[in-house]
């Protein structure tokens, strides 16, 4: 069984274009959103829309919640442009989901607001062990996040810490970025995959679309962080 974990599509329309065509191609069997579907880029209803018509699950995160929930007033075109219907979904999504993979517990998640301060994969072991535990208490072989927009992974003495990258604002590598999960449903002997998968992406019409979208706070750092892969805010 093979799970795409996709996540951070932040209104970049290009970019989830481009993941659309690289999921057919694959031919997965499940797409999970780790959550970010809107905010950042211009084009929120859009990756709102390929998310719910694409994905098997969609998790929080904290633009959903921080959009959905009217947090902020300068992300008021994102309301705009979301209309009630797609804040209230926003407003409801899950925060996290525990799978069972060749034998393995995992445990999956946007990372803030689970997280108090964001974590990446290098932070010390001892702030990233209590993630190991799920919701329900049960420790967890594997955890995968999103959140950093970096693609990284790490072996610890609880097991692995993974992050699985951004579609529509990847950091350090500038693509469309996501993982594939390959395992078996029942035999736990069986061996899973964690893959990194990086595509490229028409980022120039990324910017043109954003230029267009000059209403939305901060587009100037979404656009140089779209064109460079550096972190602007």
């Amino acid at each position: 069984m093979q799970i795409a974990l996709v996540a951070d599509l932040h209104g970049n329309w290009p970019a989830t274009q481009a993941l659309e065509r690289d999921l057919s191609r694959r031919k997965v069997d499940q797409i999970y959103c780790l959550g970010d579907i809107v905010g950042k880029g211009p084009s929120s209803d859009r990756t709102f829309d390929w998310a719910v018509a694409h994905c098997d699950l969609i998790l929080g995160g904290n633009w959903d919640y921080g959009v959905g929930y009217k947090q902020f007033a300068l992300d008021n075109l994102y309301w705009e442009q979301l209309g009630e219907e797609r804040l209230s979904y926003l407003r409801n999504l899950p925060l996290e989901k525990t799978l069972t993979l060749s034998g393995r517990r995992i445990r999956l998640f946007h990372g803030r607001p689970m997280m108090n301060t964001l974590l990446f994969v290098q932070h010390d072991m001892a702030l990233i062990d209590p993630f190991f535990t799920d919701c329900n208490g049960f420790r967890c072989d594997v955890v995968g996040y999103a959140d950093t927009h970096r693609q990284a992974m790490r072996t610890l003495n609880p097991g692995i810490f993974f992050n699985c990258g951004s579609v529509g604002n990847a950091l350090g590598n500038p693509m469309c970025c996501y993982t594939i999960l390959e395992g078996d449903e029942h035999d736990p002997a069986a061996a899973l995959d964690i893959r990194f998968i990086s595509i490229p992406y028409d980022r120039e019409q990324a910017v043109r679309d954003a230029l267009v979208g000059t209403q939305v706070h901060r587009i100037e750092s979404y656009i140089i962080e779209v064109q460079t892969g550096i972190y602007s805010r």
